[in-house]
C-alpha cells in the first residue's frame, strides 16, 4: 500500500512537471526536427519542412504607352509587412507591370512556423511564384527582404529577371545589437497585455506599447513602426509577428549565408546616403557576388530609403527598370 502511494506521488509530480515545462519541451523538439546538422553561414537548412503560402497583395494597372516587363515581387524587412510597400507598389504598377508585395513567414498575415531562415524564405518566394504561375520575376527587397531576394537570385538565377536590393549588403547587419532589445521588449509587452483587462482597445494597447518601447528606443518613428505589429485578431490584441521564432533565429537573420554561387543578372543596390548598411568596404564582396551590379545612394535617406525619400527612390528604380529593359 505504501509503495503504491509513493508511486502515485511520483507519477503526480512528473505530471505537474510536464505541464509546467511542456511548452519548452515542444519548442525544443520542433527546433530539432527543423534544424539540420549542417549550418552554412547565416542560413540554417531544414531536414523536413513545407514552404509557407505567403499572404500577398497584387497590384496591376493597364498602361497604354508602356510594354509590361516581368512581375516585381517585393519583400519587406524584419518586423515589417507588405503594407509598408503599398504606395510604392501602386506607383510601380502604373508602368504596366504586375507588382506583388508579400508578407514573409512569421510576419504580417502569413502563417507562423518554427523556422525563420533565409533558405526557407527563399523557398517561400519560389513557391509563391509557382502558385501564381510566374516563370520569371524581378525581385526587390529591403533589409531582411533584400537578403532573401539576393539568396533567391543566387540559388535560382533562372527564375530571376533582375534584382533590386534596398539598403542591405551580403554581410552581418550593422544594427544587429538593436533588434534583440526590441524583440524582448515586445515579448514582455505581449505578456502584459494578455494579463490585463481583455476589453482594452487596440489604440490604447498601441499607445501603451509605444510608451513601453521607449525603454529600448527613443526614436518615435521606429517605435511607431514596431507598434504597428500590434493587432486585434479573434477579439484578442496580439503581435502579428512570431516573436518566439524571430528571437530563436535572430543571429542567423543578422548574417548572410555563405554559398558558392553568384548572380550575373542585372542588379541594383540602392542605399541610403546616411545609412551604414552599404559602405565602401562592402563593394568588393557585392561586386564578386553580383558582377553585373550598380550601387547607387539616395541623397538624404537613411535605412528606410523607400519611406524617407519615396520620389527619389522611385526615380532610381524606374530608371533601372527602363535601362535594363526589365
Amino acid at each position: 500500500m505504501t509503495r503504491n502511494i509513493s508511486l502515485l506521488k511520483f507519477t503526480l509530480k512528473l505530471f505537474i512537471t510536464d505541464i509546467k515545462y511542456a511548452s519548452h519541451f515542444r519548442r525544443f523538439e520542433n527546433l530539432q526536427i527543423c534544424k539540420r546538422t549542417l549550418i552554412t553561414g547565416g542560413g540554417i537548412e531544414s531536414k523536413r519542412y513545407m514552404p509557407v503560402e505567403l499572404a500577398y497583395t497584387s497590384y496591376q494597372e493597364t498602361a497604354k504607352e508602356t510594354v509590361p516587363g516581368p512581375p516585381i515581387i517585393i519583400s519587406h524587412g524584419l518586423l515589417g509587412s507588405k503594407s509598408n510597400w503599398h504606395s510604392i507598389s501602386k506607383v510601380l504598377s502604373k508602368t504596366g507591370r504586375q507588382v506583388i508585395a508579400a508578407d514573409a513567414r512569421n510576419h504580417g498575415e502569413s502563417r507562423h512556423v518554427v523556422e525563420t531562415s533565409y533558405f526557407r524564405m527563399s523557398d517561400d518566394i519560389i513557391h509563391l511564384m509557382d502558385e501564381l504561375e510566374i516563370s520569371k520575376a524581378t525581385l526587390m527587397g529591403h533589409s531582411m527582404g533584400g537578403k532573401t531576394s539576393m539568396l533567391t537570385a543566387m540559388l535560382k538565377p533562372e527564375r530571376v529577371a533582375g534584382l533590386i536590393v534596398v539598403d542591405v549588403s551580403p554581410r552581418q547587419s550593422p544594427v544587429a545589437g538593436s533588434f534583440p532589445a526590441y524583440l524582448e521588449q515586445m515579448l514582455k509587452i505581449g505578456l502584459q497585455i494578455y494579463d490585463k483587462d481583455k476589453n482594452v482597445s487596440l489604440s490604447t494597447a498601441r499607445r501603451e506599447a509605444m510608451e513601453k518601447l521607449k525603454e529600448v528606443e527613443e526614436n518615435v518613428t521606429i517605435r511607431e513602426f514596431l507598434a504597428t505589429n500590434l493587432i486585434e485578431r479573434n477579439n484578442k490584441i496580439q503581435w502579428r509577428v512570431n516573436l518566439d521564432s524571430l528571437i530563436t533565429f535572430y543571429s542567423d537573420l543578422c548574417r548572410f549565408p555563405t554559398i558558392d554561387e553568384c548572380y550575373t543578372g542585372p542588379t541594383l543596390f540602392l542605399a541610403g546616403e546616411n545609412s551604414q548598411h552599404v559602405t565602401e568596404s562592402d563593394l568588393p564582396v557585392i561586386e564578386k557576388l553580383f558582377p553585373n551590379c550598380q550601387v547607387q545612394y539616395v541623397e538624404g535617406a537613411g535605412h528606410w530609403v523607400h519611406s524617407e525619400k519615396p520620389l527619389l527612390f522611385l526615380k532610381h528604380v524606374k530608371h533601372f527598370l527602363e535601362e535594363t529593359l526589365l
